[in-house]
C-alpha cells in the first residue's frame, strides 16, 4: 500500500470566472453592498449621484467619507477584506460585496489610507472574473474615502434602489444632494428587548406597523426573511418577532447572496429567546388564551404562566355553508357549564340546537375548544354528546342513530334527541324533547336526501322550516359552471318550499305555490298592487284578462271603462 497523503481544501482557479453568478449585478445589489462596505470602513455619510461621465456615459457615482483603502488588492480579492479586528468579530464580513459590480464597467478613486494620495482603478466588465488585468495608478490627490463610478443601465431605477438600501441603514445617505428618508426597523413594535447584539421587536397581529414589514430581519440595512417563531393564542392577539442586528457575528448570512440566514446553533438559541420574550410578556399581562401545549413550552423554558382564561363561546350550531356560521362572544363559565362534543354534520347540530332551545339550557352549553385540553378547568367540564333520535307514534317508540333515517311516515306524536353526558368517568343518559328533526346522512346536501319529521303540535311555520332546511343542508358549489351563490340559494329555497308544502299539505298545493311563485317573480314587479288580473290556461293557450288595464294604471293613465 502507498503512504497516506495530506490534502487541503482550496478554491479552484476557475471559481473566479464564475463570479458574475454570485450576484446578479442589479442596481439594488450594487448599492446595498457598497453601502455595507462604506459603513464597515467607518464612513459616516454616503452620497449617491447620477452623473454623465466622459468615459462611461450615464453613470452612478457612489462616494463615502471613510478612511479609504490601505491596500487596493483587498478590494479585488474574493473573500478577503481589510476590516478591523472588531468589525471581523462583530459581523463576520465575507469580503464579497465589491464583486456585486462584476459585469459592469467601473472606476474606483480611493484615498490611500493616511496619506494625501489616491488610488485610481479602471475596472473592465470582465475584470472581476479574472479575465483581464486591472490597472491601479497612484496619484497625488487629496481624496476622501472611496468613490465608485459605474455605468448605469437603461431603465434602472436608482432612486428606488437608494431608498431601499438606505431605509434602515445606520448611516445617512444623500441622493443627488437630498437626504434619503431613514427609519428605525422596529418602529411601532409593542415591545423591544436587546439580546446578544440583536434588538428583538415584538408586534401583535393588530399592530398596523407590523403589516408594513415585507421581511423580519435587518442586517445593517440589508433586509431579509429568516425563520423566526410566532406565538398564536386561541382568543387573543398573536405575537410576531422582527429583529434588528446591531453587533452579532454569530448570526451569519448564507454566502454569497446574503439572502438567507445560516441554520446554526445560534439561530436555535435566538428562536428560543424570542419564545421566552413572548411568554414573559404574557406573564406580565396576566391573562392569556394559549394552547395547552404552548403553556407547557413556557414551563419548559422556565416561565410559569397561569392557566388560560376559563372562557368559551356559547354553543352555536354549525351551518352546512361554513360562511354562514355564527360565532358567539366569549363568556365566563356558569356553574352548570358543559361542552357540546360537536357533530359530524351540520344537520345534527341544527337538530340539537332546536332541542336545546326547548330545554332552556342553552346558556349552559359551550362550544368545544380542543386547544385547551390539558388545562384542569377544561378537563373537568362535563361533555355532552348526541347519539341518536327517538320517534314515538302512539305507544311505539323507535330509536335511530345519528346519520340514520326512518322511512317516510306519518307525523310522530313525540320526538326526542338522545345522548350522553360524561363527567370524568361518570356517564349519564341525556335527552331533550323537540318538535322537529331533519334526518340526513353527514354528506347530504340535497332536499331529497333528507327526511323531515314534525310533531302535530309544532309551532314551526313554512318560513321556519325553509330556514331550517337551508341552515342544515345548503352548501353552495363554487365551480365556475355552478351558477352564482344567489342563484344556487334561490334554487335550493324554492325546492325547500315545495318540500315543506308537500309535507304539511298536498301535492296540489305544491303546484299552486309553484305557479304563484312564478307569477310573483316574473310579473308582479311590473304591475301595481291594485291590479285585478285573471289568467286562464287551456291546453296550450293562455288567456289573460285585465292586463291592459293594469299596464295603463302602472303608467299613470286613467283606466278605460
Amino acid at each position: 500500500m502507498s503512504d497516506a497523503q495530506t490534502l487541503m481544501a482550496r478554491v479552484s482557479d476557475t471559481a473566479l470566472q464564475k463570479v458574475t453568478r454570485l450576484f446578479n449585478a442589479s442596481i439594488d445589489d450594487i448599492i446595498a453592498e457598497l453601502l455595507q462596505n462604506a459603513r464597515r470602513s467607518g464612513a459616516t455619510e454616503v452620497a449617491i449621484d447620477t452623473i454623465d461621465d466622459p468615459d462611461l456615459g450615464a453613470a452612478i457615482q457612489f462616494r463615502d467619507n471613510g478612511p479609504g483603502l490601505a491596500d487596493p488588492q483587498s478590494l479585488l480579492t474574493l473573500g478577503a477584506s481589510d476590516w478591523t479586528h472588531d468589525m471581523q468579530a462583530n459581523e463576520d464580513p465575507a469580503g464579497m460585496g465589491f464583486f456585486a459590480l462584476a459585469g459592469r464597467h467601473a472606476r474606483v478613486i480611493a484615498q490611500k489610507r493616511g496619506t494625501q494620495t489616491a488610488y485610481v482603478l479602471d475596472i473592465a466588465p470582465t475584470a472581476l472574473s479574472g479575465d483581464v488585468p486591472i490597472t491601479c495608478k497612484e496619484i497625488a490627490r487629496d481624496e476622501t474615502g472611496v468613490t465608485v463610478i459605474f455605468a448605469q443601465l437603461p431603465s434602472e431605477n436608482v432612486a428606488a434602489a437608494a431608498r431601499t438600501a438606505a431605509r434602515y441603514a445606520l448611516i445617512p445617505v444623500l441622493l443627488d444632494g437630498h437626504p434619503v428618508d431613514r427609519e428605525d426597523y422596529l418602529d411601532g413594535a409593542a415591545h423591544i428587548e436587546e439580546w446578544k447584539g440583536i434588538r428583538i421587536g415584538v408586534y401583535r397581529d393588530r399592530d398596523p406597523k407590523y403589516h408594513h414589514h415585507h421581511s423580519n430581519a435587518n442586517f445593517h440595512g440589508v433586509t431579509l426573511t429568516v425563520p423566526l417563531p410566532h406565538l398564536s393564542q386561541v382568543n387573543h392577539v398573536s405575537f410576531h418577532a422582527v429583529i434588528d442586528v446591531q453587533s452579532c457575528a454569530a448570526l451569519q448570512l448564507v454566502l454569497p447572496a446574503r439572502k438567507d440566514v445560516v441554520r446554526n446553533a445560534f439561530l436555535v438559541d435566538l428562536q428560543q429567546e424570542i419564545m421566552r420574550i413572548y411568554f414573559r410578556m404574557l406573564k406580565d399581562q396576566g391573562q392569556h388564551s394559549l394552547r395547552f401545549e404552548d403553556h407547557q413550552k413556557a414551563k419548559a423554558l422556565g416561565i410559569e404562566l397561569l392557566p388560560a382564561m376559563a372562557r368559551l363561546r356559547q354553543f352555536s350550531p354549525a351551518h352546512a355553508d361554513p360562511d354562514s356560521n355564527i360565532y358567539t362572544e366569549l363568556m365566563p363559565l356558569s356553574d352548570d357549564a358543559m361542552v357540546f362534543a360537536g357533530a359530524e354534520a351540520a344537520v345534527d347540530e341544527q337538530n340539537f340546537a332546536r332541542a336545546l332551545a326547548a330545554t332552556g339550557q342553552g346558556a349552559s352549553v359551550f362550544d368545544p375548544q380542543p386547544a385547551f385540553v390539558g388545562y384542569d378547568w377544561y378537563d373537568a367540564l362535563p361533555v355532552l354528546e348526541v347519539t341518536g333520535y327517538a320517534l314515538a307514534i302512539g305507544e311505539t317508540q323507535t330509536v335511530y342513530s345519528v346519520g340514520g333515517a326512518p322511512p317516510i311516515i306519518e307525523r310522530p306524536d313525540r320526538l326526542l334527541v338522545t345522548g350522553k353526558l360524561q363527567s370524568g368517568r361518570d356517564i349519564a343518559p341525556w335527552e331533550a324533547e323537540t318538535d322537529l328533526i331533519l334526518f340526513a346522512e353527514a354528506d347530504a346536501t340535497l332536499i331529497d336526501e333528507a327526511v323531515l319529521c314534525l310533531t302535530p303540535t309544532s309551532p314551526a311555520t313554512h318560513n321556519d322550516l325553509v330556514t331550517f332546511f337551508t341552515n342544515a343542508l345548503f352548501a353552495p358549489c363554487y365551480d365556475a359552471d355552478a351558477g352564482s351563490y344567489d342563484a344556487q340559494l334561490q334554487w335550493f329555497t324554492d325546492e325547500a318550499e315545495d318540500e315543506v308544502i308537500r309535507y304539511l299539505s298536498t301535492l296540489e298545493e305544491v303546484h299552486l305555490h309553484q305557479v304563484e311563485r312564478v307569477i310573483r317573480r316574473e310579473l308582479w314587479w311590473i304591475l301595481k298592487t291594485t291590479s285585478d288580473i285573471a289568467i286562464r290556461i287551456k291546453g296550450s293557450e293562455v288567456q289573460i284578462d285585465g292586463l291592459e288595464t293594469a299596464f295603463a294604471r302602472s303608467a299613470g293613465e286613467p283606466a278605460t271603462a
